[in-house]
């Protein structure tokens, strides 16, 4: 039965009934708790005078002494009176008044949850109300309230009266916050319009407010006057003014009755805004309200708003708020401005609306009446709503004063926003004040404590409307079209709108808001600028603002040629010649310091008031166009004015504004000038206005007609000035020549006296130097040929630049010298004259060399140099070039000369052929230009086309090479790698080699016919080292060499083939990178594989078929192959069935053919069985299936699942033992389609119910059986699964316990009795390994072999001597000390000391297979422990050095089985490269790192010195040699150290983590105990690859037998104390 059933059921029995009772002075309690606010009884009682229409209020204290109007204020109040004139209480509402929760019904009142009376209760236990003549009065019983209601003897008609005895006498309210309590709730009140408070019968406050006739106000066009969700209209609003007077008796804190007060009177006015609504809602949102508020919504409402508009504002703070009087701070909280006004529900509440202004409206609020109720989903809707329409009629009443501030606006100021006179002025102010004040009063702020309220009101106050209205310089405007002013552009912005600055500062947080977050504002850009200069044209002062702006906006924006295009031709200007231009064409601006101001300029420039306040470069590179006007520029101008060559003074005035600027003018600025003034009559003189080449100075008194210059002021006008303007200062040649010569020849040293006396112009200079006018001085040969007759002797004559002073230095050189008469003297006027004219003191550079290079004479050569030399630094030091092209430099071998270039001061270099400067002028090789030696260059030029020519020589090359080589770089290096230049002698001729492809002399020469080896000598192979000459050949070198050459390298040595195959496997990883040699490896028949030999007599071998021993036939011959053709022998059955090429038996290799392409045996082989005779139950095969199933679990003992093939289940549930007659195994191998057939013992085949069969026959083979289980069990099978097998099925289980398998559930499942288990221990051993019978002389001993069983005998006394000697013929030329090892390794069979006979039973299997547990450990004598550190010490010397050759290790994993849970065996990939050695040590770096980090940084290379001497030592310790010792810095990694086949390598940055700090020399003691163990560790690396036990084995082998020689190096190190 359902829930709802069982309601039913109960409901519907009669009985049972109970009323729920409720604790009324509890649950009064409890709404009381509610109302925490101050005076909240007063508040409820105005509201419901308020609701009674009631127009007066009344509120009365009294205390006890009563009728004393001198009270004390610090006498308790024991009752209070509440008096109103409203209608008096109907039925209804005495009916009402006794019931809570009820509220009043009537949609137009406040009341909505019927407990405002309950708030009584709060200040009284047992209220009384009186009205017309009633009473009722409350009263408690017990917990349960009770009321009486009845008629009273007295009938006030007036006033209705609520009376609260004070539950115990309690202090007098605070009057100053109760008086601003009263006012504050006058503020919105419908009908109150007096309140006066009484103590006893003195009135202590009189509030009375007084209402104007209300003025309808527009509803402007665009305002959406819907709510969101269309449930209010706002359908008109109605504004009446307000006043507020208060008197009230101010009470000080040092006042003690009324007589110590005095009586004030404040009176406020404010503005009352109220929207009339239309109220539409869905019944059901009708019902859902009245269910809550227990009242419907109305179909009409209002919303009030009381704000103060500015002059009211003003106005009242005249009168109270600038007093200070506490009269005044009873209006505090109704002018909430510039603060937060508060929300009015009825009376005010806690919540603040956001702006400046009060709100009251029929809003619902919470329980307690303090905020708006926005939880309720109904309320929350109806009150959202309603503040939507506060948004709406806050943006109604903004924008009403916004139009009113237009208006006045337009009367009063209109289009003369311009004007700056003081009315204006004035006006202009108190109009931005009053805008500022109706912003800042509907400027929204976070609303508290909700702020949803706001953001409501704000929201709609933005969304009512278009865009909002504003004052602007220009009057109100839309916001939008308003620009936030910018204080570097007020200077010129005049008709563009912008906030005016008195605005902007008031309301600060209003246009940071609009601006940032509202995006209504933006501030005045460049467009604005532009729309300014299209609207009017600027002043002076406005331009040079307008210049001062542009010039910063440029420099913070950069320059943008289309604006500055615009800004050009938009902008006017007074033009200099008068009347208006733009600046577009202007395009000059003055400096005065080339021409005053007060001068006459060309009508295209800039007036210079506007210019002289900014810098040039600024005008020029903001301004584009703008230029400074030049002096030519001006005196273009000037030349154009009649004055220059009418009126001296004018042109005085003008040349001497020249003058002044001349020296700062460029050379071409200077010739402008003259070419400009060179045709104008510009220069006044004594004979009028003359043109300045007409001209002469005043000293010019050769000839007394020369028009000389007269200035009344000479010194205004420079010298200088005038000669560059062409005024003579001589008189010209030509005229000289006229007037003074008269005959065809002259004395030239007359001539050269008066032409040294007179200035000449440069023309006339240049004139003489052109002119063969100087004689040269005659040698004496020259005189006899011209004859002893002077008369008859002909004058040749020269021009300057052609002759010699008369020195003697130059005359022994040959040179040409001016023929003088008396002595020279270089410092006299004629010298000077001569040697300005051109006069040569000093051969040019050329000159001289070329008197020092052949074909000169040899005398003439040496001099030449000589002085050459001797004026190098002070003549030619600054034209000298190394570059000459004149061989003019002596080399060692007299007979040779060379350029500069061509030589070199260090005689060395003369080796390959270069020329070395003479010693005589070694000293002065840098000086001439010449290197010390070659360049690297040239270097690997010369030796790369001419290579040494033979050996010797080259020896001695390669030595000087050597000494040069820290000069190589690395491109010069990959040049001489490439390039064949070293000479080897080959068949009695010279062939060049490269260094990459010839290596190093060295211990090993069994390669030579193969590859090329050089020896130069230590010095000489340092240089070839760099080249690229390596040690030895790489692996790669050698697979290149097999491919090449694979038959001609075997040549019948087998061993060698076989370690450079070897070797190849090793780094085949490096070698498959190279894609093209991969892919040759694997075409190529490069490999070697094996077989047994043909034993047919009649057959011979291949000819690459090589006997690898001469013992027996029974050894395997070889024969190259490609890889496809050789096998991975993993089955020995078939590899002797069919005896196929297989590869070397060795883990390396085996791996190396396979990636070549070699096949496995087994997965190229195809089998068959053939069974005759019914498969039949017998015995044997019942036994056989009971071992099997019984010892199944160990056949998974410690196996990866991922290994299984056919799980437990298989074994005991699937498979089945069947004997039959006998079986034939064929077998065909696939690729050569060859086919055996063979009798075998057994066999698994698949019966009709497709279950496994294992057919046996015969005697059982335990082999044949584990080597079919192996195939079914595992995927992967190997020969050690084979034998692990074999050996769980055959030895007892007594025997796998004592060594560690888990047989214990086997042995309980057969444990029935002791006596069973004994006879099951004591049960005969299966058949060993090997033969029991088997003896010495069964088993066949070279005498290779026969030597190694009697070393081994010795080094093993306590194995068994047929074990070893059986363990011999399996280990193929395997050295005696790689045989100990093994032998080591190996749990072998021991000597029986009681019974002989046990030991060969005993015979274990040789290698541990890896998923076995660690061994027993073997017993310990003097003779193994021997043996073993000889084994440890052949490990140690198994170190090899790396020779610098780059590692590129790949990861690898491994999966290692020493428990259950299989590991991973992580082994690190490396990628270093070789750097150098330090201290004997090689060291490497990471590939990803800069090599230049580590070698050159000093604290590296300090701790890197530390850590190679803790290496030395403790190789030392385990007697390495060093070069086995390596070094290597990464970046990042878990590596300590690691070893690359037998080379230790030692991670530097582990060591700088774990020991930098404490680092000493001698090291620490902690750090030589932590690298020692890691030398152990590493060492154990050369026996076992893997981290397994074995490993752990040798490396607790080596700590232990090597501590003694550490504490030894430690004791001598002083580390031990």
């Amino acid at each position: 039965m359902s829930l709802d059933a069982l309601r039913k059921q109960v409901l519907s029995n009669s009985t049972g009934e109970e009323r729920v009772e409720v604790n009324q002075r509890h649950l009064i309690d409890k709404i009381l708790a509610r109302y925490s606010a101050e005076f909240v009884v007063f508040r409820e009682l105005m509201q419901n005078a308020d609701d009674a229409k009631a127009t007066n209020v009344q509120i009365i204290f009294e205390t006890k002494k009563l009728g004393n109007t001198k009270f004390n204020f610090k006498e308790k109040c024991i009752k209070i009176l509440f008096k109103n004139n409203g209608f008096p209480f109907r039925p209804e509402d005495w009916n009402r008044l006794k019931k809570i929760a009820e509220g009043n019904p009537d949609e137009q009142k406040i009341g909505a949850f019927g407990v405002g009376f309950y708030s009584l209760f709060s200040v009284c236990e047992e209220p009384f109300v009186y009205s017309d003549g009633q009473g009722m009065a409350f009263y408690w019983r017990g917990d349960q309230l009770f009321a009486k209601r009845g008629a009273t003897d007295q009938e006030d008609k007036v006033w209705t009266t609520f009376l609260m005895d004070t539950r115990e006498p309690s202090e007098l309210p605070n009057f100053e916050n109760f008086g601003r309590f009263l006012a504050t709730s006058l503020g919105f009140t419908g009908n109150l319009r007096e309140v006066t408070v009484h103590v006893n019968e003195y009135r202590l406050i009189a509030l009375s407010k007084k209402m104007s006739i209300p003025r309808s106000m527009d509803i402007i066009s665009g305002l959406n006057t819907f709510s969101p969700k269309k449930m209010f209209q706002l359908k008109s609003v109605d504004v009446r003014n307000v006043q507020l007077d208060v008197e009230r008796l101010v009470i000080t804190p040092r006042a003690k009755t009324v007589n110590d007060c005095q009586i004030e009177n404040t009176t406020i006015f404010l503005r009352i805004a109220c929207g009339n609504l239309n109220v539409r809602v869905s019944k059901e949102f009708s019902a859902e309200m009245e269910r809550t508020t227990k009242k419907k919504p109305p179909g009409e409402t209002t919303i009030q708003m009381l704000f103060s508009g500015f002059d009211e504002h003003s106005s009242s703070g005249e009168q109270s708020l600038t007093r200070k009087t506490r009269a005044g701070d009873i209006f505090k909280d109704l002018l909430p401005y510039p603060d937060q006004g508060r929300i009015f529900i009825g009376f005010p509440t806690h919540q603040t609306t956001g702006c400046s202004s009060h709100l009251a409206a029929r809003l619902i609020p919470t329980v307690e009446r303090e905020s708006v109720d926005l939880v309720d989903k109904t309320l929350a809707i109806y009150n959202e709503e309603m503040l939507t329409v506060a948004g709406i009629l806050s943006r109604l009443l903004y924008e009403d004063e916004l139009n009113q501030i237009s208006r006045l606006y337009t009367e009063m100021i209109g289009s003369n926003y311009l004007a700056v006179d003081e009315a204006t002025e004035s006006m202009k102010m108190w109009l931005e004040n009053r805008a500022a004040h109706a912003l800042i009063h509907f400027s929204f702020r976070a609303s508290t404590p909700n702020q949803r309220v706001g953001n409501i009101t704000e929201t709609t106050f933005f969304q009512c409307s278009q865009s909002l209205h504003i004052l602007s310089t220009n009057g109100v405007r839309p916001i939008t079209s308003v620009r936030l002013p910018k204080n570097e552009m007020n200077g010129f912005i005049k008709s563009v709108p912008t906030i005016p600055k008195n605005i902007l500062e008031q309301c600060d947080p209003f246009f940071k808001k609009a601006k940032e977050q509202m995006n209504l504002i933006k501030e005045l850009d460049i467009e604005d600028v532009f729309v300014e200069l299209g609207d009017r044209t600027l002043s002076e002062i406005e331009l040079i603002a307008l210049f001062k702006w542009w010039i910063d906006y440029c420099t913070k924006f950069g320059l943008n040629e289309n604006n500055m295009r615009k800004l050009l031709r938009l902008t006017i200007v007074s033009a200099t010649g008068g009347g208006f231009t733009t600046l577009e064409k202007l395009h000059y601006f003055l400096n005065p310091k080339l021409v005053p101001p007060d001068s006459e300029f060309p009508p295209d420039m800039l007036p210079y008031t506007i210019t002289k306040s900014f810098l040039k470069k600024d005008l020029e590179r903001w301004f584009g166009n703008f230029v400074e006007l030049s002096m030519t520029a001006w005196i273009q101008y000037i030349v154009t004015k009649p004055e220059i060559e009418n009126s001296p003074s004018y042109a005085e005035k003008i040349l001497a504004i020249i003058a002044r600027s001349w020296n700062s003018l460029s050379k071409d600025d200077q010739d402008s000038m003259r070419q400009i003034l060179h045709q104008k009559r510009c220069i006044p003189t004594k004979f009028g206005m003359k043109v300045p080449d007409r001209a002469y100075f005043q000293t010019v008194n050769l000839f007394q007609d020369l028009p000389v210059i007269s200035f009344q002021n000479p010194k205004a006008v420079s010298e200088k000035f005038l000669v560059h303007l062409g005024v003579r200062k001589h008189v010209e040649l030509q005229m000289v020549f006229d007037r003074l010569i008269s005959q065809g020849s002259w004395d030239h040293m007359q001539l050269v006296k008066y032409l040294s006396s007179v200035e000449l112009k440069p023309l006339e200079k240049e004139r003489l130097k052109i002119t063969p006018i100087w004689p040269k001085e005659q040698s004496q040969d020259e005189e006899e040929e011209a004859g002893k007759d002077a008369n008859l002797r002909s004058i040749k004559r020269f021009i300057t630049t052609e002759l010699y002073a008369p020195l003697a230095e130059l005359r022994e050189l040959g040179l040409p010298t001016i023929e003088w008469k008396g002595k020279w003297r270089s410092n006299s006027d004629e010298a000077k004259f001569l040697l300005d004219l051109g006069l040569l003191t000093n051969p040019p550079l050329k000159t001289v060399l070329s008197l020092a290079s052949p074909p000169s004479s040899p005398e003439i050569r040496s001099k030449a140099l000589h002085y050459f030399l001797e004026k190098l630094k002070d003549k030619y030091a600054t034209i000298y070039n190394p570059g000459v092209d004149f061989p003019f430099l002596p080399c060692i071998n007299k007979q040779e000369y060379a350029k500069p270039s061509e030589c070199f001061a260090d005689p060395a270099c003369m080796i390959m052929g270069y020329r070395a400067l003479h010693q005589d002028i070694r000293s002065r090789a840098q000086e001439l230009g010449v290197r010390e030696h070659p360049s690297r260059s040239q270097l690997v030029e010369k030796l790369s086309k001419e290579p040494p020519k033979n050996e010797q020589i080259a020896k001695e090359v390669f030595e000087y090479l050597a000494s040069r080589q820290g000069h190589f770089i690395g491109s010069d290096w990959e040049t001489l790698g490439r390039q064949r230049f070293i000479p080897i002698l080959k068949n009695k001729l010279i062939e060049y080699i490269n260094p990459r492809g010839c290596f190093f002399n060295g211990r090993d020469d069994r390669y030579k016919e193969f590859f090329p080896y050089i020896n130069f000598g230590d010095k000489a192979n340092n240089f070839l080292r760099s080249c690229g000459v390596k040690p030895e050949p790489s692996a790669t070198e050698f697979a290149q060499l097999l491919v090449r050459s694979s038959h001609e390298f075997l040549n019948d040595d087998v061993e060698r083939y076989l370690s450079v195959l070897r070797m190849i496997a090793v780094n085949f990883n490096v070698i498959r990178q190279n894609s093209q040699l991969y892919t040759d490896m694997k075409r190529s028949a490069i490999l070697l594989g094996f077989k047994k030999p043909i034993k047919d007599s009649n057959s011979k071998p291949g000819p690459h078929d090589i006997d690898r021993t001469d013992d027996d036939n029974s050894d395997n011959v070889c024969q190259l192959a490609i890889a496809k053709d050789i096998f991975l022998n993993d089955s020995s059955t078939h590899q002797r069935m069919f005896n196929p090429l297989v590869a070397p038996d060795d883990e390396y290799m085996e791996k190396f053919y396979e990636e070549l392409g070699s096949p496995r045996l087994s997965n190229s082989i195809q089998e068959s069985f053939i069974t005759k005779g019914d498969p039949k139950i017998t015995r044997r095969s019942t036994e056989l299936q009971e071992v099997i199933k019984e010892r199944a679990a160990l056949f998974y003992y410690e196996r990866n699942p991922n290994e299984i093939l056919n799980d437990y289940n298989w074994v005991v549930n699937k498979l089945r033992i069947r004997e039959v007659e006998s079986i034939e195994l064929r077998v065909t191998l696939i690729p050569t389609r060859e086919n055996k057939v063979e009798p075998t013992t057994a066999c698994i085949s698949r019966d009709r119910q497709r279950d496994f069969v294992l057919s046996v026959c015969g005697d059982l083979d335990y082999l044949d059986i584990s080597e079919l289980l192996s195939k079914h069990l595992y995927k992967k099978p190997k020969l050690n699964d084979q034998c692990l097998l074999n050996t769980w099925l055959i030895t007892p289980l007594l025997s796998l316990k004592r060594k560690g398998y888990p047989v214990d559930r086997i042995l309980k499942k057969r444990a029935v009795t002791e006596k069973y288990m004994i006879e099951k221990s004591q049960s005969p051993i299966p058949p060993p390994l090997f033969d029991q019978d088997m003896s010495e002389s069964s088993i066949s001993l070279n005498s290779k072999e026969r030597q190694l069983v009697e070393t081994l005998t010795a080094l093993f006394p306590d194995c068994e001597p047929d074990f070893i000697r059986h363990f011999v013929t399996t280990q193929k030329a395997a050295s005696v000390d790689e045989i100990a090892i093994k032998l080591m390794a190996a749990d072998y069979p021991k000597r029986g000391k009681n019974d002989p006979g046990t030991t060969k039973s005993g015979w274990k299997t040789l290698y541990k297979s890896e998923g076995s547990k660690p061994r027993t450990p073997v017993p310990i004598t003097p003779d193994t422990t021997v043996e073993l550190r000889n084994a440890l010490r052949k490990a140690v010397q198994q170190c090899r050095p790396n020779s610098g050759v780059a590692i590129n290790n790949q990861e690898m994993v491994q999966v290692v089985n020493e428990s259950q849970a299989s590991y991973c065996d992580v082994i690190p990939g490396h990628s270093l490269n070789y750097v150098g050695l330090c201290n004997e040590i090689e060291v490497y770096v990471s590939k990803d790192i800069d090599a230049a980090q580590v070698i050159y940084s000093k604290e590296i290379t300090t701790h890197l010195n530390s850590f190679v001497i803790l290496l030395k030592d403790l190789g030392e310790v385990f007697q390495l040699d060093n070069k086995g010792l390596h070094v290597y810095y990464d970046a990042e990694g878990p590596t300590v150290a690691f070893n690359r086949d037998s080379s230790l390598f030692f991670n530097l940055r582990y060591y700088l983590g774990l020991h930098h700090h404490k680092i000493h020399d001698p090291p620490t003691s902690e750090a030589m105990i932590y690298w020692f163990m890691t030398f152990c560790h590493e060492l154990g690396h050369n026996f076992v690859k893997l981290h397994n036990s074995e490993h752990e084995y040798y490396f607790s082998s080596f700590a232990e037998n090597y501590l003694s020689a550490l504490i030894s190096k430690m004791n001598k190190r002083g580390l031990i104390v």
